[in-house]
C-alpha cells in the first residue's frame, strides 16, 4: 500500500517518535543500569574557596540492592561537610517520576530528586531540605538557600561503591 505523497513526511515523524520512544530508558534503568551504577563527587579547595556558601565537600550515591523493590530504588546518600571528617548518611526510597527519579529520605528526613545526565547524575534538593544524622550531631541542608542546591556526580568505577 502506498501513502500519499502529503502523509509520507507525517508517517516518517511518526515512525522516529515510536523509535525513540522505544529506546528511553525511564530514570531509574538511566540512573542505574543493570549493574547498579554509583556516583561520587569530591570538590576542590579551589570550587569550594569560590563556593563559600557550599557546605558539602564530598557527596556519594550508592544503590541498596538489599532494600529496594520492583516499584521503589532504595539509596544511599552519603556526604561530608567542610571541617569535618564525619560522613553523614542516610536511605532514600526513590521511584520514577517523569523524566527523573524523586527520592525521600528515611524517618521524614526530607527530599531530593535524581536526574540522568550522561555518566553522571544531578542530586537536586527539595525545596523540604535533607536531614542527616551522624554519631556526634545532626545536619541539614537547606534546598533554599546556600550553594547545597544541587550536586552533579560523576560515575564512580569504583567498586564497592562509596
Amino acid at each position: 500500500m502506498r501513502l500519499p505523497a502529503r502523509l509520507a513526511p507525517v508517517t516518517a515523524v511518526a515512525v522516529i517518535l515510536i523509535a525513540a520512544t522505544a529506546q528511553a530508558k525511564a530514570p531509574r534503568e538511566a540512573v542505574f543500569g543493570p549493574e547498579g551504577a554509583c556516583y561520587a563527587r569530591s570538590y576542590t579547595i579551589a570550587h569550594l574557596a569560590g563556593h563559600p556558601a557550599q557546605r558539602v565537600r564530598w557527596i556519594a550515591l550508592a544503590p541498596n540492592p538489599a532494600e529496594s523493590d520492583a516499584r521503589q530504588q532504595a539509596v544511599t546518600l552519603s556526604l561530608r561537610l567542610r571541617g569535618s571528617e564525619e560522613v553523614y548518611a542516610s536511605t532514600a526510597y526513590c521511584e520514577n517520576q517523569g523524566g527523573e527519579m524523586y527520592c525521600e529520605l528515611e524517618g521524614d528526613g526530607g527530599a531530593f530528586s535524581l536526574e540522568p545526565r550522561p555518566d553522571a547524575v544531578l542530586v537536586k534538593v527539595s525545596s523540604r531540605g535533607m536531614a542527616f544524622e551522624g554519631a556526634q550531631d545532626f545536619v541539614e541542608i537547606s534546598g533554599t538557600a546556600g550553594d547545597d542546591r544541587s550536586f552533579l556526580l560523576p560515575l564512580d568505577k569504583k567498586k564497592p561503591c562509596p
